[in-house]
This record gives structure tokens, C-alpha cells and sequence, in this order.
């Protein structure tokens, strides 16, 4: 519990010491109370850091600590409601400097994983290692090994490969190709091909690809065939957690590891949770260990996760575990976005900017690094610029520990379990819970500052009119895949709101009005919203908004709509079936870092000023099939990606065309 606590306040005393408070505090003259306010968070921190070592777990201690997180609370919000209305009171005289890299940054990387590994790191797996060996002496047979963990070569040539998630003849070529011969620089393929051929025809070979999550029957064939030439005896092993791989490759020999047995899980949890010899320090933490054990079946990954979690919590307390929490809010098996995350943790205050002024995002970026990393999240699919994720079933109930009553994710349980101190509250699959009930759940929180609905239907709306009505300061807002034709106009008086998605929410006409009254809206997630009529003039005036995703059945944007939001850094238009043209005023969006325009089939060009965008890097374009770009253009300088694929025709790939001004 001290460590939530602890972690919440951290937030709240940077936004105290941020740059836009310290001007409020000078001109209003109110710098003494604000100075109180953060001398009172700073002790308060200092005590929980002392709650926090002596791990103490008695009654009236827990209670103490409640009080503390409703004081956070409390304190949080008077901040942002006078920083609120101060600032719509004075608006044109505080300049915002609204940096965002999510967009460009959130694409992580997957991590490449290597060939050596100390023996003294190894743990179990005598058994397994010396018949894998065996295998791989075999010489009488020509065949493929395919099992499931890494080992040390064997032949006149030894190559360890890491795969993508989307399996990449090319990739493996190229990498081949770079393990022979680090200083070979052809770039054509054809040539990198006959090269390999020459290098491992009649020799006797190993090919390591490691950790394959995808493969067709004919990538696979194609990689084979070009390797048909090695010695007999010469063997390919691939790793994977999908036994699917194997019958799609037809292998000679399939290999499952066997979990861990009780006691080398146990070494394992130790080595990751505790420093060489330290663990004898620690004998509570050494129970907990046991336990921890015990549950995890001999799940290697799982034992490893979770004592790469124990070490950071006994040794420096990461930031990112707060974030980690949130988490829980989803359910199980529930896939959820890179950019999605992030955008909610920034919302709710859980990322603060950094020293020597690292953005919030990058922040952000890092903490889903970090995550991905030790294994908390699994990549589903990469689809750029999108990472989609979830989380193993033992990890989301490691979030639901660490959460405690912060977070609730209602399915089909009875609310009867939900805690009146709950911030962020998730509604899946909720149809079969009586309305009565779910009212009556709603009625006893007061402090949300997350709501997200799946599939709310008309005949729910009640339950996003409770909503609006009690929680005032509501930070994320997701109603996605809903089936209304409008919003209820009284969401306008969310004015703390800073994200509102409503993804394929496939009926959904029109906005109300009042939607442009969320000044301190940061997203705005529209797309599939295949029935709505347009973006009202009014969006201009969301300044500050970083993030806007679109699907409309517009024409044209109007000039002066889009054109003005010059925070914006990552603007996405999708499925607008009718769009052909885009806004002139593009050039005015400065801090565009990121341009997505996919499956807008009428869209024949884009404007001029797209060619004087300082911040873009990246262009990526997908099933616009009459945008093109003559031969040779070199309309965009400093760009670091552009990429145009016409996957419903028929013609080349080729670049983007630009339409002479309009004026």
C-alpha cells in the first residue's frame, strides 16, 4: 500500500513545481498557499518512505494510509481546478509548450535476443540439454531438429537468428548474410542470396532462429529451399511457444520443455529476485518467494517475471509499477494498444515530465519498454504504428495485487466486490448484471478517474449519464465499439477530461456542441466512426489536443478546423470513404510528428504544405489506392519513414503526389 501511495505523490509535486503553476502562483498571488501545499506533500512522502521499510501491515497503519491516498486525491483535484479555470480565464497569456513524442516513439521495438548464454545461468534442463545434443550429433539422417530452447552450435558454420513477430525471409537472408561477412554491402537481394548459397553449400550446418511466433507454409519452404544445399546432417532448430510452428514445418523431431521442477524454480526465482548471497538477508521476502514459487507451476517465465519484480521492489522503486497496476483495469485475455496505454497513464497523471526536459511521452515509451522487457506484456500483433498487447494470466493477477481496490475491471461479478475507494473502473460483458446493481455500484464512488465501456448499447446509456453526473473529475473517458447515435450533451462538463475514445462506435452521427468545451482534452480517438457526418468547426478551439483519430464522411476538412490544432503531434484519418481532399492549412500544424492516412480510396493527393512540416518524420499511408508520388520527389526532408501500400491494387507501389495549393 505505502508504495502506491508514495508513487501518486511524486505526480502530483511536479505539477506543483511545473513551470505553468509557478506563473499562476505570481500573478494571482497565491505562491504561500501553494508553497504549504507542497510542503505538506513532501513530508508526507518522507513518512510513507519510513511505512515503507518496516513493510508493517497493522490495522490502524492501513487505515492511516487511506486517508493519505484520499488526501492525494483531494489535493490533486483543487490544483487542477484552479489551474483550469485559471487558464480559461487568461488564456492568450500563458504560452503552452506542449511537446509530445508518443506518437513517433511508442513504436517499440522488439527485443532481439542473442546465442550466449553463461552456463553458470543456466538452471535444470541436464536432462533435456544432452538429448538435444544427441540430436544434433546425428549425422545418418539430413534432417530438420525443431525444438523449443536455444543450445550451442555445432558444424562448419553456426548462425543465430531473431525473429520478428511477422516471420522475414528477407530478414534472415540479410542477417546470414551480415554473420558471414560484416563488411558485405550489397544491397541487392538476389546477390546476398547467391552469396549465402556459395558460403554454406556442402557444409555441414546449424541455423538457430529463435523465438518464432508466425511462419506460413510457403516462407518456410522458400527459406528451405535455399538452404537445400548444406552437407547432410546439417540441422535447423526453432524456437517457439506455439506447438502450431512444428506441423507447419514439417519438422523430424518436436522437443516440448518440461516446466521446472520445484527446487530449480526456486534457484531461478532467487538468482533474479535477490543480488549473489543477499537473499539470506531477507527471510520474509524469502517466504513470499516460496509462495510465489509454488503458484507458478514451474513456469520459467512467469518464476523469472515475477522475481525481476521482488528485486525492484526491495532494492529502488521504479515509477513504473504504478503504470504497471493500471493495468489491471483491463480484463483478461483483453488486447489493448501501445499508444492507448500510454495516452491513459499521461491522463491520469502517472508520468510526469522528467529532468532536463524529457517529454512525458518518451517517459511513457520507456515504462512500456521496461514492461516488455520483463515479460509483463506479450506483443500480439505489429501492425505500425501500433503495438497490440496483452498481458499472461498470471501477470494480470500480479496487477490486481499490486493495484489493490485502486482499480475494478467488472465483467459478470457481482459489484458487490467493488471497493468505494476504486479510481479506475472498466465495464466488460456487464449485459446480464441487473441496472439496479450497477447503478447501485456506481453510486458509492465518487473519486473515478477512468471509466471504459465495451459495446454500451442505447438501452445502457443510463450508465454513462450516472457517469458524467458523479464523476466531475473524470480523467479517461473510453466508450468504444457503442452503439448511440449521439453523445449526451452533458459531457461537456468534463472539464478535466484529457482522453476520449469512441473507436467504432459504428452509429454515431454527429458530436454534440458541448463536446468542444473539454479544453483540456489531450486525445481524441474517432476513428471507425463510419456514420459520422463531419468534424464541427469548432475543433479549433482544442488547442491542446496531441492526438486525433478520425473517420468521417467528409469531402474535405474544413479550412481553420484541423489546421489550428498546432499541438498536434500524431494525426490519423481513416476509412473516409468519400475524403479526396485534405485541409491547406496542413502547414500550420508544426509539431506533426506523425501523418497515418489509410483506406481513404477517393484521396488523389495532398496538399503542398505537407512539404513544410519541420516535426514530421513519419508518413505512412495504407489502401490509398489513387495517391501517388512521381519518380524522384523529394518533397519531404528530414523524414524518417514514409511508407505507401496498396494492398487492394493492382499497380507498384510508388510515392505521394501533391496538389498545388488551392487558393
Amino acid at each position: 500500500m505505502t508504495e502506491v501511495v508514495s508513487s501518486i505523490l511524486g505526480p502530483l509535486l511536479q505539477k506543483l513545481a511545473s513551470s505553468t503553476v509557478e506563473e499562476i502562483q505570481l500573478v494571482w498571488g497565491v505562491k504561500d498557499e501553494l508553497e504549504k501545499l507542497k510542503s505538506t506533500l513532501e513530508m508526507i512522502q518522507k513518512v510513507l518512505a519510513d511505512a515503507e521499510q518496516k513493510q508493517t501491515e497493522k490495522e490502524a497503519v492501513r487505515l492511516w494510509l487511506l486517508k493519505l491516498k484520499d488526501f492525494h486525491y483531494d489535493a490533486e483535484d483543487v490544483l487542477d481546478e484552479f489551474v483550469t479555470n485559471t487558464l480559461c480565464g487568461r488564456q492568450e497569456k500563458i504560452k503552452f509548450n506542449l511537446s509530445s513524442d508518443i506518437y513517433e516513439k511508442a513504436m517499440v521495438p522488439r527485443r532481439e535476443t542473442y546465442s550466449f548464454v553463461h552456463t553458470s545461468k543456466i538452471i535444470g534442463m541436464v536432462e533435456e540439454k544432452e538429448r538435444i545434443i544427441e540430436l544434433l550429433k546425428r549425422s545418418d539422417d539430413g534432417g530438420v531438429g525443431i525444438v523449443v530452447i536455444p543450445i550451442l552450435g555445432i558444424g562448419d558454420n553456426k548462425f543465430w537468428l531473431s525473429m520478428p513477430i511477422q516471420f522475414n525471409v528477407e530478414k534472415i537472408i540479410r542477417d546470414m548474410v551480415k554473420a558471414l561477412d560484416k563488411k558485405k554491402k550489397d544491397d541487392i537481394l538476389e546477390m546476398q542470396q547467391n552469396y549465402l548459397i556459395s558460403r554454406v553449400e556442402n557444409k555441414r550446418c546449424l541455423f538457430v532462429i529463435d523465438d518464432v511466433w508466425q511462419v506460413t507454409r510457403e516462407e518456410w519452404v522458400q527459406l528451405t529451399d535455399l538452404l537445400g544445399g548444406v552437407s547432410k546432417g546439417s540441422k535447423i532448430i526453432v524456437t517457439s511457444r506455439y506447438i502450431s510452428i512444428t506441423s507447419i514445418m514439417g519438422t523430424r523431431y518436436s522437443f516440448d520443455l518440461a516446466n521446472l521442477s520445484r527446487e530449480d524454480s526456486l534457484t531461478l526465482f532467487v538468482n533474479c529476485a535477490f543480488d549473489q548471497g543477499k537473499e539470506k538477508n531477507h527471510p520474509d521476502l524469502m517466504v513470499i518467494g516460496k509462495e510465489i514459487v509454488r503458484k507458478c507451476g514451474g513456469n520459467p517465465l512467469v518464476v523469472k517475471t515475477l522475481g525481476s519484480l521482488l528485486y525492484s521492489k526491495h532494492n529502488q522503486k521504479s515509477d513504473w509499477e504504478y503504470c504497471f497496476a493500471y493495468c489491471s483495469i483491463f480484463p483478461k485475455n483483453y488486447v489493448f494498444e501501445n499508444f492507448e496505454l500510454i495516452g491513459m497513464w499521461i491522463s491520469n497523471g502517472f508520468i510526469q515530465s522528467g529532468r532536463n526536459n524529457r517529454e512525458r511521452e518518451e517517459i511513457g515509451r520507456q515504462y512500456l519498454e521496461e514492461l516488455l522487457s520483463r515479460s509483463f506484456f506479450d506483443v500480439v500483433k505489429e501492425d505500425y504504428p501500433v503495438l497490440a498487447l496483452k498481458m499472461h494470466d498470471l501477470i494480470h493477477d500480479l496487477a490486481i495485487s499490486v493495484a489493490q481496490t485502486e482499480s475494478c475491471s467488472m465483467t459478470k461479478k457481482r459489484t458487490q466486490d467493488i471497493s468505494p475507494s476504486t479510481q479506475h473502473i472498466s465495464f466488460f460483458n456487464t449485459f446480464d448484471v441487473p441496472k439496479d446493481e450497477v447503478r447501485g455500484c456506481l453510486s458509492k464512488l465518487s473519486r473515478v478517474r477512468t471509466v471504459v465501456f465495451e459495446k454500451l448499447g442505447s438501452s445502457e446509456e443510463f450508465f454513462l449519464e450516472t457517469c458524467i453526473g458523479r464523476f466531475k473529475h473524470l480523467r479517461v473517458l473510453l466508450l468504444n465499439e457503442s452503439t448511440f447515435d449521439l453523445l449526451p450533451s452533458s459531457i461537456g462538463s468534463l472539464k478535466y477530461l484529457r482522453t476520449l475514445q469512441l473507436y467504432d462506435s459504428f452509429n454515431l452521427k454527429k458530436l454534440p456542441k458541448s463536446v468542444w468545451k473539454l479544453r483540456n482534452l489531450q486525445c481524441l480517438g474517432l476513428s471507425g466512426c463510419r456514420e459520422l457526418e463531419e468534424l464541427p468547426a469548432d475543433i479549433k478551439n482544442m488547442i491542446i489536443l496531441r492526438a486525433l483519430a478520425i473517420t468521417t464522411k467528409q469531402q474535405r476538412f474544413p479550412e481553420s478546423g484541423i489546421g489550428c490544432l498546432t499541438s498536434l503531434r500524431w494525426l490519423y484519418i481513416g476509412e473516409c470513404e468519400n475524403l479526396e481532399t485534405l485541409f491547406d492549412d496542413i502547414q500550420s500544424l508544426t509539431s506533426l510528428r506523425l501523418l497515418a492516412i489509410t483506406s481513404c480510396p477517393k484521396l488523389a493527393s495532398l496538399p503542398q504544405g505537407i512539404k513544410n512540416l519541420p516535426a514530421l518524420e513519419h508518413l505512412w499511408t495504407v489502401d490509398c489506392e489513387r495517391l501517388r508520388l512521381p519518380e524522384g520527389e523529394k518533397g519531404i526532408r528530414g523524414i524518417a519513414t514514409i511508407h505507401n501500400d496498396f494492398s487492394s491494387s493492382d499497380e507498384e507501389e510508388g510515392p505521394i503526389s501533391w496538389v498545388e495549393n488551392s487558393d
